[in-house]
């Protein structure tokens, strides 16, 4: 049996975990390593009762205040024995959701269309937009939000950021985007989503994050990116931070740069009915029901009590005025990357 491990760390993510986990379970993820971090919504609880039920691994995990949760997750997780017994890995996060597009869309049917040599495959992200969805409903993300980003959008760059499923034999260490090489170690066979080899400007460069200028990278499998949600959930995520910073703000120029409802995209339709019984069987776990409705009703009233507070209101009225993003046309999009190689400072 082919071994996949899924890392993800989390924090406050109760409402959408059981969506997530389901997900990656149908496309044929055989182990979970979970890190949580000071949850306030009950998501470690959650947590420890799908660890008590054999679903996963999960590691309460505190990082020191002036280092970053997710890098230091990521150090844990590569000495853990799940990692050291994986055939292939995968650094993600919940909003993450993993698209193959041939054979019955799970792991196995990219793997076979890949050549026998591949070590790392990027997967394009596809950012989705909040497609007009204002308040928290339970439903999955993946049917509620129906509309993204073009398939070859050139700005923002995070539109062509990838994600990457990797043997870990093959590298010294993960990361956030992409796994690491040893220094003194051969170049690691890399393909793309359309399982081409990658030029060696994304494969030999380990801090290459995006798939610029390539085209056409998302023909087997992609990564749905579902970084805003609904409104209200957006709110709750502005207050709560990033994992891996510290520092940028979850404002209405990240919402800008993410909220593309450009194109109808139905792919992830295609898994709805089986990812519906796969929640509906971790829902029947002890206990797991009760704390997935308790993780949604908190996010609820926190994005009420968010906005009695100045900012927030702002920050919501803001998003209600963006309702959604233009794609730049390609020669534009490829100027302003130009001035971004060329700010100051």
């Amino acid at each position: 049996m082919t071994r996949i491990l899924s890392v993800t760390a989390i924090r406050d993510e109760g409402p959408f975990l059981l969506e997530w986990l389901a997900w990656h379970r149908l496309l044929g993820v055989t182990d979970f390593l979970v890190f949580s971090n000071d949850c306030s919504d009950g998501s470690d609880r959650m947590l420890e009762a799908l660890a008590q039920a054999g679903v996963l691994t999960h590691v309460p995990h505190q990082a020191p205040p002036e280092k970053s949760v997710q890098w230091q997750a990521l150090k844990s997780a590569w000495q853990h024995p799940l990692r050291k017994h994986a055939d292939w890995m995968l650094v993600s996060d919940v909003d993450e959701f993993p698209m193959i597009h041939i054979g019955a869309h799970r792991f196995a049917d990219l793997l076979a269309a890949l050549p026998e040599t591949t070590e790392a495959v990027a997967l394009g992200w596809r950012l989705f937009g909040a497609n007009g969805v204002l308040g928290l409903v339970d439903q999955p993300v993946t049917a509620q939000f129906l509309r993204s980003a073009p398939p070859d959008m050139v700005h923002p760059i995070g539109a062509s950021y990838f994600k990457t499923l990797f043997r870990p034999r093959a590298f010294r260490k993960p990361g956030v985007h992409r796994p690491l090489r040893a220094p003194d170690a051969p170049p690691a066979q890399w393909v793309d989503g359309s399982g081409r080899a990658l030029p060696d400007l994304h494969s030999g460069n380990d801090k290459r994050l995006s798939l610029l200028p390539l085209t056409g990278y998302r023909a087997l499998a992609e990564m749905h990116h579902y970084s805003l949600r609904s409104v209200e959930s957006f709110i709750v995520k502005s207050e709560r931070g990033l994992p891996n910073r510290s520092v940028k703000q979850i404002d209405l120029h990240y919402w800008v740069e993410r909220n593309f409802n450009s194109v109808l995209n139905e792919a992830a339709l295609a898994l709805q009915t089986p990812l519906a019984q796969e929640i509906a069987a971790l829902k029947a776990l002890p206990g797991v029901a009760d704390l997935h409705g308790a993780a949604f009703d908190w996010h609820r009233q926190q994005a009420q009590a968010l906005l009695r507070r100045p900012e927030a209101y702002r920050l919501y009225t803001g998003c209600l005025h963006a309702a959604g993003s233009s794609a730049l046309p390609p020669r534009l999009g490829q100027d302003l990357l130009m001035r971004f190689q060329q700010l100051e400072g």
